[in-house]
């Protein structure tokens, strides 16, 4: 088992456990066929590391409202696009993108730095 943060479009967050960590079973916790990671430069001023967000590439043509938290930190409120679905954060280590090291403290930060986002209902964790 890894775990790694999850953040939903209703601004839900959550430490999720994954069986493995490869495609299929990142596409599968966030509900997509095809990911992408993204790194901005307001993610290493933030973050100061290589965090990286797994978003669902075709969430926008999905019709899957906005992801208000992964938007920032993606830079919409500058360019205009936006990060539609659940988002998961790894940490690039090289080439490979990796579970965070320490899940419970990316948790903590995301809570503290966005004050929107609420703890997941217990058993909605996905």
């Amino acid at each position: 088992m890894v775990k790694t943060v999850k953040i939903t479009t209703d601004n839900e967050i959550s430490i999720l456990e994954l069986t493995r960590w490869d495609i299929s079973t990142m596409e599968a916790a966030i509900g997509a066929d095809c990911t992408e990671a993204v790194k901005t430069q307001r993610m290493v001023d933030l973050f100061q590391d290589s965090i990286v967000m797994i978003v669902d590439e075709s969430g926008k043509i999905k019709n899957r409202p906005d992801n208000q938290v992964a938007s920032f930190l993606y830079g919409a409120d500058i360019h205009g696009c936006t990060i539609a679905g659940d988002v998961i954060f790894a940490v690039r280590r090289g080439p490979d993108d990796l579970p965070p090291e320490n899940p419970e403290l990316l948790k903590f930060f995301l809570k503290d730095h966005f004050p929107i986002l609420r703890e997941a209902k217990e058993g909605e964790e996905s």
